[in-house]
């Protein structure tokens, strides 16, 4: 039973640094399963490797274009699986390299990663559902009777 998810604290001051800009952008996405989880997402701008400047910030019009990004890969990423699969997907940090590869082209990114996930709104349990999933029951395989010896 998933409740949520965040990034420890020191790995969250570990990433901040000085002479980068830090990129951040959060937005509600509902699972296939009727979840609504509230994903945040942290990102930093990196340095080329023939850079010189010591700094790499980034343009404001250039964040708003990565954030933008950031939460089209989110709705896409969690939008169109069930929860258990978005876990799946949140361990092995799949939404972040994802949103490296695509946001190359605007501002090459580093770190970025699911800072947080909220589980807003869980699905109304339904009994009927459940029946659906696990059948009826009554299939025979109901076992055979013990005997007790004694």
């Amino acid at each position: 039973d998933f409740h949520g998810l965040s990034l420890t604290r020191d790995k969250e001051c570990s990433l901040i640094r000085k002479w980068q800009t830090l990129i951040e952008a959060h937005t509600d996405v509902k699972t296939t399963d009727g979840y609504l989880v509230r994903l945040f997402v942290i990102a930093f701008t990196k340095r080329r490797p023939d850079q010189v400047k010591t700094n790499c910030y980034a343009q404001s019009a250039q964040i708003r274009k990565i954030r933008k990004r950031m939460v089209d890969i989110m709705t896409a990423e969690a939008g169109k699986v069930m929860l258990r699969e978005l876990v799946k997907k949140l361990i092995p940090e799949v939404i972040g390299k994802e949103i490296e590869k695509q946001t190359q082209g605007i501002y090459p990114l580093t770190n970025a990663m699911v800072r947080k996930v909220k589980v807003l709104k869980k699905p109304k349990f339904d009994i009927t559902k459940l029946m659906e999933v696990h059948g009826e029951g009554d299939d025979g395989d109901a076992g055979v009777a013990m005997v007790v010896e004694e």
